[in-house]
C-alpha cells in the first residue's frame, strides 16, 4: 500500500521537471526529486503510468532537447500541469472523500468482525461444550450399555438364584410338612407314653410314698421301742449298779440279771439291723423316686428340643420366604431399570 506522502501527481511534477532539466527520469532520481521519500515499488508504477501518458516527452528526454524547445514545452508543460493539478486536487478531493467513506465502512466492517469473531467464540465455545456434553453423553450411553449388561448378567443370576431357592422353598416345604407329620405322630405318642410314664410314675409314687409312710410309722415304732429299751437298759444298768452294790449278798440274782441284760443288747442289736435294712429300703425307694423324676425330666427336654427345632424349621421357612420377597422385589426393580434404559 502506497504512502499518504507520496501520489501519482508529485511524481508526475517530478518527472517533469527532471525531464525540462534534461535528464532522464528513473526511479532513484524522482526519489531523490521527492526528498528521498516514498519506496520504489511505489514509484515504479507511479512512474510507469506517467511516461505511458506522455511517451513523447520521455522520448524527447531520452534523445535531447533544445533548451527553446524546453521551455516553450515546459510553459505548456506547466499549463497542462496546472490544470491537471487542479483535476488532481479534485480527483484526491473526491479520493478523501471515498476514503474516509471507504475507512468508515471499514469500521463498520470492522465492527462486523469483531461481533462475527464474538459470534464465532460462542459458537466455537457452545461447539466445544457441545462436544463435551455429546462425549459425556457417549461415555455415558458406554456405561449404561455396560451396566447393562452387568444387570443383565445379574439379572439371569438373579433369576437362578430365584429358581434355586424356590426349589429349595419347595423342598424344605416337603421336608417341613415330613417333619409336622413325623412331629404330629410323635407328639401324639409321646403323648401317650408321656400320659403312661406319668400315670405309672404316679402309681410308683404313690406305692412308694405309702410304703415309705408305712416304714416311717415302723420306725417310729421302732425307735419308741428303742427308746423304750433305751430307757429299760438305762434302768437295767442302775439296777445293775444297785445289784453290784449286793453282788455278795445276791450272786444267784445278779447271774439272772447278766442273762436278761445279754437278752436286752441282742434284742437292741436286731432293732439296730431292723433300723439299717429300713434305711436301706427307704434310700431304693429315694433312688427309684430320683429316677422316676429323671425320665420324666428328659421326657420334657426331648419335648423342648422337638418344639425348638419346629419353631427353627418355621423362621427358616419365615426367612426364606421373605428372601423370595425380596428376590421378587430386586427383580421388579431391575426389570424397570432395563426397560428405563432400553427407552433411554
Amino acid at each position: 500500500m502506497a504512502r499518504p506522502g507520496v501520489l501519482y501527481v508529485h511524481v508526475a511534477h517530478a518527472a517533469a521537471r527532471l525531464v525540462a532539466e534534461g535528464k532522464n527520469a528513473t526511479i532513484d532520481s524522482i526519489r531523490a526529486a521527492l526528498g528521498g521519500t516514498g519506496s520504489k515499488s511505489t514509484i515504479a508504477p507511479l512512474l510507469k503510468r506517467w511516461k505511458s501518458a506522455h511517451p513523447g516527452t520521455v522520448a524527447q528526454a531520452e534523445l535531447g532537447l533544445p533548451a527553446e524547445l524546453v521551455l516553450a514545452m515546459k510553459g505548456v508543460y506547466e499549463k497542462v500541469l496546472a490544470e491537471a493539478t487542479l483535476q488532481c486536487q479534485q480527483a484526491a478531493q473526491g479520493h478523501q472523500a471515498e476514503t474516509a467513506a471507504l475507512q468508515e465502512q471499514l469500521q463498520q466492517a470492522f465492527v462486523e468482525q469483531d461481533a462475527l469473531l464474538n459470534i464465532q467464540e460462542q459458537q466455537a465455545q457452545a461447539l466445544a461444550a457441545a462436544t463435551t456434553h455429546c462425549q459425556g453423553l457417549t461415555e455415558t450411553v458406554q456405561r449404561q450399555e455396560i451396566v447393562l449388561a452387568g444387570l443383565g448378567s445379574e439379572k439371569l443370576g438373579l433369576e437362578q438364584r430365584l429358581a434355586d431357592r424356590v426349589c429349595e422353598v419347595a423342598s424344605l416345604t416337603q421336608q417341613l410338612q415330613q417333619a409336622q407329620v413325623q412331629f404330629e405322630h410323635y407328639q401324639v405318642s409321646v403323648a401317650q407314653q408321656r400320659s403312661d410314664e406319668r400315670l405309672s410314675a404316679e402309681q410308683r409314687q404313690h406305692r412308694l410314698e405309702h410304703e415309705l409312710t408305712e416304714l416311717r410309722q415302723r420306725l417310729g415304732i421302732q425307735q419308741t421301742r428303742l427308746g423304750e429299751l433305751q430307757a429299760r437298759a438305762h434302768h437295767l444298768l442302775q439296777e445293775n449298779n444297785h445289784l453290784q452294790s449286793t453282788l455278795l449278798t445276791t450272786q444267784e440274782a445278779l447271774t439272772h440279771r447278766q442273762s436278761a441284760h445279754e437278752q436286752v443288747v441282742y434284742q437292741l442289736t436286731e432293732l439296730k439291723q431292723i433300723h439299717l435294712a429300713l434305711e436301706q429300703r427307704h434310700g431304693h425307694g429315694a433312688q427309684s423316686l430320683a429316677e422316676t423324676q429323671t425320665n420324666l425330666a428328659v421326657s420334657e427336654r426331648e419335648r423342648a428340643l422337638l418344639a425348638e427345632h419346629l419353631t427353627r424349621a418355621e423362621t427358616q421357612l419365615t426367612e426364606l420366604t421373605t428372601d423370595k420377597q425380596l428376590l421378587l422385589q430386586d427383580n421388579a426393580v431391575l426389570s424397570s431399570q432395563l426397560s428405563e434404559s432400553k427407552a433411554k
